[in-house]
């Protein structure tokens, strides 16, 4: 099952968080008018590479954004290697591996699943935002199927609760388009994908594929309601009309 699918078959499996709609869409009300106050209506992606464990680099070569995901650091030799590589941003979920990357941009991927209470998913973004680490961004990322609901309402909790950290990221490879196009009705501002100038179609072995072309980031953040931007180098935000 896809990770968009989830959003019509979660009513039998769906995480106690996101049984009361209505609820949830007053948190999402609320995320929404968090994310304008600081960032406006616009939504952002950027072009990306990713440094891999290998020491090779999966994106496109002219890309803006140079990153590396902290389970890679122990095969690349640290953080010092990755970033004499030229990976200027760091990704991951270890507080430790954050907390050593000096002149890193910062972003936590914030783990969550489905059946877990309120109470623990909010310890663990007060947790989070205890550690005083300078984030630029959280990343809500799924252990096992994101379900649909469930997804938006964490969404906007990280809004919510991680008020210093400007940025709320929404994962396209792991939660699809689809999903990640509505978790930026729910506090999220950026999309996180391969964006990229030109892609096979998507048939057969590439059917499922989550690279984006520019276009579709376009068309994605357009849907949701706001002003689509192109993050640039040096972090210059760029409309895109």
């Amino acid at each position: 099952m896809s990770a968009d699918s989830t959003l019509v078959a979660e009513g039998a499996h769906a995480a106690p968080a996101a049984a009361n709609v209505e609820d949830l869409f007053s948190l999402a009300r609320r995320a929404t008018a968090a994310r304008e106050a600081t960032l406006g209506r616009r939504g952002t992606f950027a072009r990306a590479r990713r440094l891999l464990s290998t020491g090779a680099w999966r994106g496109p070569s002219d890309a803006a954004v140079s990153y590396v995901e902290a389970v890679d650091l122990p095969a690349l030799g640290g953080w010092a290697a990755a970033r004499a590589a030229g990976a200027a941003v760091l990704v991951g979920g270890d507080v430790a591996a954050l907390r050593e990357a000096a002149g890193a941009r910062l972003v936590a991927r914030v783990p969550f699943r489905s059946g877990e209470t309120e109470e623990e998913r909010l310890g663990r973004l007060r947790a989070l935002a205890s550690t005083g680490l300078p984030l630029w961004g959280v990343i809500p990322t799924p252990e096992g199927e994101p379900y649909g609901l469930d997804t938006l309402r964490f969404t906007a909790s990280c809004r919510l609760e991680l008020a210093r950290v400007p940025h709320v990221v929404a994962d396209v490879e792991a939660l699809g388009p689809r999903l990640a196009q509505m978790c930026l009705g729910f506090g999220a501002d950026e999309l996180h994908a391969q964006v990229m100038g030109e892609r096979a179609l998507r048939l057969g072995d590439n059917a499922n594929s989550t690279v984006l072309l520019r276009t579709e980031a376009v068309t994605l953040i357009r849907g949701a309601g706001l002003v689509p931007a192109e993050r640039l180098a040096n972090d210059v935000l760029e409309d895109v009309t």
